[in-house]
């Protein structure tokens, strides 16, 4: 696992060896960072040099930094292993090769790409599919252009916004979105993606009657509630990161070019926080990521008629070419569902003085509570954060307006999320419990 040479600074913190200051020591001794460049930051960070030389020599003693290094070994082995048989994976002279393959029957789909974990572009079964002589911006606006649609906006303004996507929800009329995706050239600015449920709606229920023949290993019956439709711009990007599941993306008009990662590199890939990667596939920083130069990426486009499938666990990362409408879908009749912890930490737990039970403190915190669109319940506290809440086909989707907040504390704590009755029922790991009603 490489390792940086020099300390990542940290963000501004206290003058004195504080909390935040210890556990910065202990991520970069973890990291590998030299001692004199650590004491040269803590420095111009405005700690005395004798506080910091002590404060990094009292780790020898400590038994939970013992704990960690022992916790690193292990993760250094499993590391080891995944890379080991990446080296095996990538032996294979087509491994850089992204296939494209037609008339594939479910036992090799199965065997070579499901089971073998492998992405692939299938062609030839979209022949028979209306969607493929109808579907176009102008056929959206005719048939569709009346009606409502959530979109993401303003996703320049924020360098994290597949992350916040329900914080950059918009809800447009559909006829002038299209007029704004043909006019606008290309942009990642505006974006219809998976996020908008439509065809969960039954006005938009003629799209799914435009798919004809579907791939290997599908379940019809399951296409309904297990599909998407994507739409937008050339030049729409959709960031590095993995799914939970596996899955089909047909492209209709316009074509994407598609970037892979292993997932056996899963230590090269900076995955710090949910799903998704630290790293920029269209401009890799290899100051702030190294490890990433020893990752192999894939890479294919896919034409219009084609289909890409999505294997377990791959990054990867999207980017339209052109003006762009899309359809994905999920239901595979093989096991799809699998469970991803987050790889960032928990937040430390406020003082035990401070609150008995979580939801009286949160009750203490909060400002107000509306419904936004899209059916969103938003959440506001007296810092400025924000919840929001979301029902999806899977269960409820909570999103945080920014890390470090109050609304982050309370995210952080969540043992489980139900609707009831246009409220949200919220469950903490305390075991207290508390009941959101939207005033608007």
């Amino acid at each position: 696992m490489s390792s940086p040479s020099v300390p990542i600074p940290p963000a501004p913190l206290p003058r004195q060896i504080d909390a935040s200051w210890r556990r910065w020591i202990v991520e970069q001794r973890l990291g590998g960072s030299a001692i004199e460049s650590m004491l040269q930051v803590m420095q111009n960070g405005g700690l005395a040099r004798v506080d910091a030389e002590r404060a990094i020599a009292a780790l020898d003693d400590d038994p939970a930094y013992a704990a960690a290094l022992g916790l690193q070994h292990r993760l250094r082995k499993l590391d080891a292993v995944a890379l080991n048989l990446q080296r095996l994976w990538a032996s294979d002279p087509q491994y850089r090769t992204v296939e494209k393959r037609a008339n594939l029957s479910d036992e090799e789909f199965a065997a070579r790409y499901v089971r073998g974990c492998r992405p692939v572009v299938l062609t030839g079964h979209t022949r028979d599919w209306p969607a493929m002589r109808s579907w176009s911006p102008e056929d959206l606006k005719q048939r569709f252009g009346h009606l409502d649609v959530d979109v993401q906006s303003e996703r320049h303004a924020d360098p994290n916004y597949e992350q916040n996507k329900l914080l950059l929800t918009k809800r447009v009329n559909l006829g002038a979105f299209v007029d704004q995706v043909v006019r606008g050239g290309a942009t990642n600015d505006y974006y219809l993606t998976a996020n908008n449920e439509l065809l969960r709606r039954p006005e938009f229920a003629p799209l799914l009657d435009d798919i004809g023949s579907l791939p290997p290993l599908c379940d019809r019956s399951q296409l309904a509630n297990r599909s998407s439709f994507w739409f937008g711009p050339a030049g729409t990007v959709t960031p590095l990161h993995h799914d939970t599941l596996m899955l089909f993306h047909t492209q209709v008009v316009g074509r994407k070019r598609w970037r892979f990662v292993s997932p056996l590199e899963w230590s090269r890939a900076y995955n710090l926080r949910n799903v998704f990667s630290e790293v920029d596939l269209e401009r890799p920083d290899p100051v702030r990521f190294p490890a990433f130069a020893d990752a192999t990426v894939l890479e294919v486009v896919v034409e219009p008629g084609e289909t890409m499938f999505l294997p377990l666990g791959w990054w990867h990362q999207v980017a339209s070419l052109e003006v762009s409408l899309s359809f994905s879908y999920s239901c595979l009749a093989v096991p799809n569902q699998f469970d991803y912890p987050d790889p960032a930490p928990p937040l430390p737990a406020p003082p035990a003085a401070a609150s008995a039970h979580t939801a009286d403190a949160m009750q203490d915190e909060l400002v107000n509570a509306v419904t936004v669109v899209g059916g969103i319940i938003e959440v506001q506290f007296k810092d400025g954060s924000t919840l929001r809440f979301r029902s999806r086909g899977s269960g409820m989707e909570v999103q945080e307006s920014r890390p470090d907040s109050r609304a982050s504390h309370y995210g952080q704590r969540l043992a489980g999320i139900s609707g009831d009755g246009g409220a949200i029922q919220c469950q903490f790991t305390d075991g207290s419990s508390i009941r959101i009603v939207p005033f608007g």
